[in-house]
């Protein structure tokens, strides 16, 4: 790690001393008109990017390549600093050897400070930015950048290191070669503009609105990026959009004049910060892309357009064809979408700060367009895989045509019914932030795909591409236990009577037990909460969602679960075990007697857990008044029944996991309760022999 640090020393070093040698050489040959927005392009003008080679957009020092070796007898002079504070899961492969054979080069200096490129001999390639007139303390500086990078997300780049030193203050990122949207929209080869298509602005969007939503969910939902314009959103590998420039705007006084035109009108500096104008300004970039005109003018970029104004007049989905861009008007198959699209935009940049959406709520909307629109996909994907080996009747293109009916947004994904062309209706199951692999995947969904049962979801067939993750089930016209207990209150109106609602356990806990016995009895459902349990005709519960949590990033599924469900050991998701299992099938059986949800909210903004409030109000000891009112409407001989479904609930809820019951337990003493025939699965014995109590499900992460 020393090594690390005196890498980075150096490189630092020579880029502060190359900036000195631009300036004294220079100085007076500079064009202030060009240089003024130029950084805004970091990364954007690589002659080696495959997107940007030949543009044309004034970047103005394409010739200062440096050498490193000619700073040898300065670096040795100079006091020595602080040491370069590199974030802790960051690890820069530098050939020590051959970093004084390393180049920099000025990128361009802009709104907040000077933008460096620099490069090894082995290809490693990183940018530099130099801040100016940063007007807090040193400690502040510091505390700042923990909390900007402590901020990690596909959608965001990455802060990498940082450097301060007396005036001197230094932020490290990767490179991104394919570079900035500003200049993939506004760039011109040979005096043409290139052509974005539809697919690849709808996927800067939604990478950058999830990036923001995460950067609003920071420091307590209190980080503020303050400076989002197309300039500074860059492209990954994958072409989704990726924030850049984070924790910029607020560090450095910044007065900003009415025609820039990226800026809500309640802002006048960079002390006025906030997230309703993160929103305001991804709006506009949301324009930006949908017209193809720019809102701000650079050196050789086209003439600025107030785009607010623009579609200000847009009144109806026949008059909002003359905003788009032309490009996209030729093809009509994505008419609608551009109109939803434009809708959400023209929400954003709303004059009333009230009226903007939240980002998380922006996400929302635009993942609603893209979960039903065939134009989205890439068609360079692999296929469907089938479970089991079946033959299939569809295939990857079939999903993607049929028409779409938006089901529900759930922690881990989003669900829509589609009609197939033999009119077979299925769901189809997008997964959110998966982290696997596809090898670790697909060994996830054999498990899965091998286990029938009559309690649990059978998985037809699932999809792994980049960008693109789904799971395919049967449609089964059937509603949440969730829905049943907290909204409808039952079909047709009417509550679900008590023998109702032990056959839906029944049935559930049933399943869990079945999933439990798969894969060496190490399987772990890691999601179980009454919305992932679904109700039949028949009344018989299901369990849905078999097995998907391990696959999800843990720190956006924890953010996302509903509260009340986790067992306490659960610190992440990668800490479910089969013991986590049966504590969240307490918290249902809790709901069951209760009617209540999961937790409840405080009119002070505390969230209190169903069990918490058990526990604290009735200490554990049973009495009608826990029983939900639907139920104590009417008279009935079945209280000491629930009062002994009570206390199987109670021991699920153990705070030691070890005192739990185990799912075959839970099985017989329902069935007993309830008087149904007992299952004809694997006995009770066999189960505990082998059974893995309280350990974590570490399949996929050996």
């Amino acid at each position: 790690m020393s090594a690390l640090y005196d890498n980075w020393e150096r490189l630092v070093a020579a880029v502060l001393k190359r900036e000195e040698l631009w300036q004294l050489f220079h100085a007076q040959s500079r064009s202030p008109s060009v240089l003024s927005e130029a950084s805004d392009f970091s990364s954007s003008f690589s002659s080696g990017s495959p997107i940007n080679s030949g543009f044309t957009l004034g970047s103005p020092i394409n010739d200062l390549a440096f050498e490193f070796s000619s700073l040898g007898s300065s670096l040795r002079s100079r006091r020595a600093p602080p040491k370069l504070v590199v974030m802790s899961d960051f690890s820069l492969a530098v050939d020590v050897n051959n970093l004084h054979r390393a180049s920099a080069k000025l990128l361009g200096r802009g709104t907040f400070g000077s933008t460096y490129s620099a490069v090894m001999d082995n290809g490693l390639k990183i940018v530099v930015k130099r801040l100016r007139s940063v007007n807090i303390s040193e400690l502040d500086f510091k505390v700042h950048m923990d909390i900007v990078g402590a901020v990690r997300h596909e959608n965001v780049a990455a802060l990498r290191a940082y450097y301060s030193f007396e005036d001197e203050r230094l932020m490290l990122y990767d490179y991104y070669i394919t570079g900035s949207v500003y200049a993939l929209l506004h760039g011109r080869t040979n005096g043409i503009r290139a052509h974005v298509d539809w697919v690849t602005r709808v996927k800067i969007a939604i990478g950058a609105a999830r990036g923001i939503a995460e950067i609003h969910s920071q420091n307590s939902g209190n980080l503020v990026h303050g400076n989002i314009k197309s300039s500074n959103i860059l492209l990954n590998k994958q072409q989704y959009g990726c924030v850049s420039d984070l924790g910029l705007a607020n560090m450095t006084k910044t007065t900003f004049t009415p025609t820039a035109g990226c800026y809500s009108l309640e802002v006048y500096d960079t002390q006025n910060m906030s997230q309703a104008l993160d929103v305001y300004n991804f709006g506009i970039l949301l324009l930006e892309l949908l017209t193809g005109k720019s809102p701000t003018q650079l050196h050789g970029a086209p003439e600025p357009v107030d785009l607010v104004k623009l579609v200000g007049s847009v009144k109806s989905k026949e008059r909002a064809s003359k905003v788009f861009d032309p490009d996209l008007l030729k093809n009509p198959t994505i008419r609608e979408d551009m109109v939803k699209m434009l809708q959400i935009g023209i929400k954003c940049v709303a004059k009333s700060i009230k009226k903007r959406p939240l980002m998380t709520e922006v996400v929302n909307m635009l993942e609603d367009i893209i979960m039903i629109s065939p134009e989205i996909h890439n068609p360079l994907r692999k296929e469907l895989v089938f479970a089991n080996n079946a033959n299939p009747t569809f295939d990857l293109e079939d999903v993607f045509r049929a028409p779409g009916e938006v089901l529900g947004r759930g922690t881990l994904g989003f669900s829509y019914k589609a009609i197939l062309f033999n009119e077979k209706a299925i769901v189809v199951k997008r997964l959110r932030d998966v982290i696997v692999t596809y090898e670790e995947f697909q060994q996830q969904m054999e498990v899965i795909g091998r286990m029938r049962h009559g309690n649990v979801y059978d998985l037809m067939a699932n999809h792994f591409s980049t960008g693109e993750k789904i799971l395919v089930y049967d449609y089964y016209h059937q509603e949440s236990m969730s829905a049943l207990l907290h909204g409808k209150k039952g079909t047709n109106g009417k509550p679900l009577d008590w023998q109702t609602r032990l056959k839906i356990v029944v049935g559930v806990v049933r399943g869990i037990a079945h999933i439990h016995r798969q894969d060496a009895r190490k399987l772990v459902h890691g999601n179980i909460k009454s919305s992932n349990i679904f109700v039949n005709e028949k009344k018989h519960g299901t369990v849905s969602d078999v097995g998907l949590a391990k696959l999800i990033d843990p720190t956006r599924l924890l953010i996302r679960t509903t509260p009340g469900y986790f067992a306490p050991e659960v610190a992440d998701t990668r800490k479910v075990s089969q013991a986590s299992d049966v504590y969240s099938f307490g918290v249902v059986l809790l709901e069951l007697i209760s009617g209540k949800q999961s937790y409840h909210i405080t009119d002070d903004g505390e969230v209190i857990s169903l069990v918490d409030w058990v526990q604290s109000v009735f200490y554990n000891e049973w009495t009608t008044k826990m029983v939900d009112i639907e139920l104590r409407k009417y008279q009935n001989d079945d209280e000491e029944a629930m009062m002994q479904v009570f206390q199987i609930a109670m021991d699920c809820v153990a705070i030691i996991p070890e005192r739990r019951p185990r799912m075959p337990e839970i099985v017989k003493m329902l069935e007993e309760i309830g008087g149904f025939n007992p299952s004809n699965e694997s006995s009770l014995e066999d189960v505990l022999e082998e059974g893995t109590w309280g350990q974590p499900y570490i399949g996929l992460y050996v």
